[in-house]
């Protein structure tokens, strides 16, 4: 591509195959490796009028393109991961030139060496946790039944009764005693649903090397509209235990009531490239 173009960079290994690096990056071009032996990240030349920060700012924010990028980006990351201790780098970190790439791993040799003999053998499980708001409030008993409640001084009151006879409170009144009590019992079904989430978290981080939570994802992406997301987390676990942590997440959610869990994986360990102590 001469001078018009950038270098799109996935990961950071060592001594990657050549023959992994088959695999077509963001724009279709071939992927390589740029380094030597005992660093090197894995890259690819792209367009710079279609992969420059304008271009791409524009490309990202449409769903469609975003999710093509993604998809090409992360079965780079996957191939060499399959076989080698592998850094992911987050989407979209383009460089100018090949050389400012080598100037990037000759700066930070030392961290990404540490970090590539800490990942060595480990893989990245993702587990969420949604609460039923339902099941966590009580079905909101007060609002569905409608026609009677209890309102300060025990007594019982006709929702729709009048205030000048001294049937009850007024249908404002009532309304906004109810509403008060639906919201407070919906505040306490919340923090019930997120005190066991940080429950499976913290059982769950004692079986992994190191642990992460990352904030609820937006319902209209996670096909679960209705649930609260209680739990968002990753977890990088020695890989001869992963169906052992996956069967231990199940078993932990399997017995709770109005609780759904999802554990995907294994995955490169996207959530722990930024260094284990962050």
């Amino acid at each position: 591509m001469g001078d018009n173009s950038a270098t799109w960079v996935y990961a950071v290994t060592r001594d990657p195959d050549p023959v992994l690096l088959r695999a077509a990056g963001v724009g279709g071009e071939p992927v390589r490796a740029i380094g030597d032996a005992e660093l090197a990240a894995v890259a690819g030349s792209v367009d710079a009028n279609a992969f420059g920060e304008a271009a791409l700012e524009r490309r990202l924010s449409d769903p469609d393109e975003l999710e093509a990028i993604a998809r090409a980006h992360h079965q780079v990351i996957e191939v060499v991961a399959a076989a080698r201790p592998t850094l992911p780098l987050r989407l979209a970190t383009v460089y100018r030139d090949d050389d400012r790439v080598r100037a990037l791993l000759t700066q930070r040799r030392a961290e990404f060496g540490d970090m590539l003999r800490w990942l060595d053998g480990r893989t990245e499980y993702g587990v969420k946790v949604w609460a039923d708001p339902e099941v966590m409030t009580g079905g909101d008993k007060q609002e569905q039944a409608g026609q009677t409640m209890q309102v300060p001084g025990g007594r019982s009151a006709d929702v729709g009764g009048d205030g000048a006879t001294g049937r009850g409170p007024t249908a404002g009144t009532a309304y906004l005693l109810r509403r008060r009590a639906n919201l407070t019992a919906r505040a306490d079904g919340w923090q019930h649903g997120a005190a066991r989430g940080e429950e499976i978290h913290a059982a769950l981080g004692r079986l992994a090397v190191a642990a992460r939570r990352h904030a609820p994802q937006d319902p209209r992406l996670t096909g679960n509209e209705d649930g609260w997301m209680v739990l968002n987390g990753a977890y990088l676990v020695d890989s001869g235990r992963g169906q052992e942590f996956a069967a231990t997440a199940g078993a932990m959610v399997s017995g709770l009531a109005g609780f759904q869990l999802d554990v995907t994986g294994p995955w490169p360990a996207y959530s722990f490239s930024v260094g284990r102590d962050q």
